[in-house]
């Protein structure tokens, strides 16, 4: 067991924010953030339940867990919540404009602006994720893509404004991966999408612990949006 780093992970209580925080649990203390499932925890994964389009809830948790984050000399943030819903424009409404962007934007500039304010002095290490699907912008898509669009401002705002200090910040960029919404879909919808991925197959959950952990151990790559999704990207829909 690593005493010397947090994780801290949000969207864990399913899907793959749930299978990376019970890999790293193996070896290492987490906090896995959640909104709705209700996870048991164990010795080494705890869960706190949280709005984190909530800024009273997200500082609600810094002077909860105060204690707890001050032991720890590196302090590690991904945030897997994650929120799509596609309309075309003349069809978006107010409530799914609060939602999307609140969830897939403003609750990581609320909990990485609230971390870096208490605990910029440690070793912080930020990933934020965010999706191929969405950066290639598509019919429907206008408010998942600029949702995710805007993580990018944000990553190189944070290392701007404090370059100074001992704070990584870099975007993971995901493709399709073996999760409970790949499950869902038809095996039409599957086909279709495998046949625009390069390597003809999805991911799973061991090639994104194997990126993170590259990332952590690598303090070269900063500021960065890291590709994860088989040459997804790079193929015109």
């Amino acid at each position: 067991m690593n005493l010397n780093k947090l994780y801290i992970i949000g969207g864990a209580s399913s899907g793959l924010g749930y299978e990376y925080a019970k890999i790293l649990s193996k070896n290492n203390e987490v906090i896995g953030l959640y909104h709705s499932s209700k996870i048991k925890n164990n010795k080494s994964l705890s869960f706190y339940k949280i709005d984190l389009e909530k800024k009273k809830e997200i500082l609600l948790f810094f002077e909860k867990k105060k204690k707890k984050l001050d032991k720890f000399k590196k302090i590690i943030f991904i945030n897997f919540a994650t929120y799509k819903k596609d309309s075309l424009l003349i069809n978006i409404n107010e409530k799914d404009i609060k939602k999307t962007f609140g969830i897939n934007l403003f609750s990581n500039f609320y909990f990485t602006s609230n971390l870096i304010k208490n605990y910029k002095n440690k070793i912080l290490d930020i990933v934020f994720i965010s999706s191929s699907l969405g950066l290639k912008v598509d019919a429907g898509t206008l408010l998942y893509s600029s949702s995710k669009l805007g993580l990018e401002s944000l990553m190189k705002s944070i290392i701007i404004e404090y370059s100074g200090f001992n704070i990584k910040c870099n975007i993971l960029v995901l493709g399709f991966f073996n999760s409970p919404l790949w499950r869902k879909l038809s095996n039409q919808k599957k086909n279709k999408i495998k046949n625009l991925i390069p390597k003809g197959k999805i991911g799973n959950i061991k090639n994104i612990s194997k990126t993170l952990n590259f990332l952590e151990k690598n303090d070269y790559i900063n500021s960065s949006s890291i590709y994860l999704d088989a040459g997804f990207g790079t193929v015109r829909v």
